[in-house]
């Protein structure tokens, strides 16, 4: 289990430097449905109790998952009396999960009319494939994922809102998923991040944010916040237990 955790290590330094070398060529558009304004732990718009639940799912999921070859680990649990579907979706813990990660080639998404990082999106059809068979989706659905699994929430987000259900999305430390917005509006979308994490950098140009930047160390919070350095960067504050540490500081 060390020698896993180091591998995943040395996985994550070889994502920051061949993802920062490649670029793309679609036009970004501001996501207007998550640009709330700026605030911070004052007038978080989401529940702090939230955000650590959601973080502590992430951080249940990788101490849990092990290292399936060739999958992306993903729980699901339903809430019949709030009539909620959550969805958890583990970041990277294997080979295959790296591969997901690097192929950063922009292509055309039918379902949504925009163009995806090819390595995310393919990702994203596996799990929402064993989520459709295997699962009913209810009206209102809760998607979370640290690193790849939250770029991957991200997508499925889009999808389920495309589905006319309503979709919340918590994402820590994820990169980009696209250089382009849903012309109806985004799902909504609370996107986490410490400002010395380097993934939420990648991949550049023309890759963009959506959601609400929220920073996990002081709860300031917009949509344009993280224009931070990734030379001021540490690859070790990627950790979701770090994420899960800082929110809990701000209680």
């Amino acid at each position: 289990m060390q020698q896993l955790g180091k591998n995943i290590k040395n996985w994550k330094l070889i994502i920051i430097s061949l993802i920062l070398l490649v670029n793309g060529c679609a036009k970004s558009v501001a996501d207007k449905n998550n640009d709330l304004g700026n605030g911070d732990k004052s007038n978080l718009p989401v529940s702090l109790d939230l955000l650590i639940e959601h973080a502590e799912y992430c951080k249940t999921i990788y101490d849990s998952g092990g290292d399936q070859k060739d999958e992306v680990a993903f729980t699901v649990t339903q809430d019949n009396e709030t009539n909620t579907t959550t969805i958890i979706i583990r970041g990277t813990a294997n080979a295959s999960n790296v591969q997901s990660d690097i192929d950063v080639r922009l292509v055309s998404d039918d379902k949504l009319g925009i163009y995806l990082h090819k390595g995310f999106r393919d990702a994203s059809v596996s799990v929402m494939s064993s989520i459709d068979n295997g699962y009913t989706i209810k009206d209102t659905v809760h998607i979370t994922g640290h690193s790849l699994g939250g770029a991957i929430a991200q997508v499925i987000g889009m999808w389920l809102h495309k589905r006319g259900k309503d979709v919340q999305i918590f994402s820590y430390g994820s990169p980009k998923v696209s250089s382009q917005v849903l012309s109806e509006g985004q799902p909504t979308h609370w996107r986490v991040v410490r400002l010395s994490d380097p993934i939420p950098f990648t991949p550049i140009w023309p890759y963009a944010h959506t959601g609400l930047f929220i920073n996990s160390q002081t709860l300031d919070w917009g949509p344009k916040n993280d224009n931070g350095l990734i030379s001021k960067t540490d690859g070790l504050d990627h950790a979701i237990a770090k994420y899960v540490t800082t929110l809990k500081e701000q209680r």
